[in-house]
């Protein structure tokens, strides 16, 4: 199954595949009333779901066996997962979303994502392209111990050292921040974190923000 036609299944069905990829282990088959459960389906509903899977060649259904994805069903679960991988992971490192939130936002999300804006959202959040497969069916390790590329401020230790990236504020306060020497393309260090007020050091000298403004910049490590 190319990009293409993945990109034809819906929601329904990715979450399907999902769920049968979250509960296979070992290679073994998966049953359909444990499907069921998970999803809050009929068992019928869920049975007809597999089997409209099966007519796409994503799974392997046995009645009273259970089922299992294929070759072509695993590559689809493994885009699903990197999709909300990353997702989550821009939210949470990005946007400073709580991770409850940015879980449940991922997993509306990644059923809607195309694979351009997939492939920018890797490149940005600093994962090698290199490790993408030509048709991107592969799981894309990002849970490595690596420092991630962008961070907001707010998620800063004390002693780190960045670049400004980007500033999600209006005009006034920007204008402000700029000031300060707090604008895209300047560097600056996180001195001191006290009381969720932030002390920085930039060209223009030693400035303070509160965490919320801090949350609002994002700073390229170096």
């Amino acid at each position: 199954m190319n990009m293409a036609s993945m990109d034809a299944l819906s929601e329904s069905a990715e979450m399907m595949i999902k769920n049968i990829n979250e509960l296979a282990a070992d290679d073994k088959r998966v049953r359909t009333s444990d499907l069921a459960s998970k999803t809050e389906l009929k068992p019928a509903t869920v049975t007809e779901m597999i089997q409209r899977l099966g007519d796409l060649g994503l799974v392997d259904y046995e009645a009273y066996h259970g089922v299992h994805l294929t070759k072509q069903g695993q590559h689809v679960a493994d885009v699903i997962e990197h999709r909300f991988n990353i997702l989550e992971r821009f939210l949470t490192e990005i946007l400073g979303v709580e991770g409850n939130e940015a879980a449940e936002v991922a997993c509306r999300m990644e059923h809607v994502l195309t694979r351009d804006v997939e492939h920018k959202l890797t490149i940005f959040l600093g994962i090698d392209p290199k490790k993408e497969s030509e048709l991107f069916c592969h799981k894309i390790n990002i849970d490595e111990e690596t420092k991630p590329r962008y961070l907001p401020l707010s998620n800063f230790k004390e002693g780190n050292v960045g670049t400004v990236k980007l500033i999600f504020e209006d005009d006034k306060l920007s204008k402000i921040l700029s000031e300060q020497g707090v604008r895209p393309g300047n560097k600056l260090m996180l001195k001191k974190i006290e009381d969720s007020v932030y002390n920085l050091e930039t060209e223009k000298g030693n400035f303070s923000l509160d965490r919320e403004t801090a949350s609002k910049i994002i700073i390229q490590n170096q």
